[in-house]
């Protein structure tokens, strides 16, 4: 049910870019997209084919 990769950083970063992230967004752009998906969310989502 869940996916066997563990989450490093680079996954985050892969995942939060197709939501708009760059390391260069505003950092209060930057955090909303890294506090909403967190790695639970970003597994779940992925779980389900996002």
């Amino acid at each position: 049910m869940t996916n066997k990769e563990p989450m490093t950083q680079q996954r985050r970063e892969a995942f939060w870019r197709t939501y708009g992230w760059t390391p260069d967004l505003p950092e209060t752009e930057r955090r909303t997209i890294e506090e909403y998906w967190t790695d639970t969310e970003i597994e779940e989502a992925q779980h389900l084919g996002f």
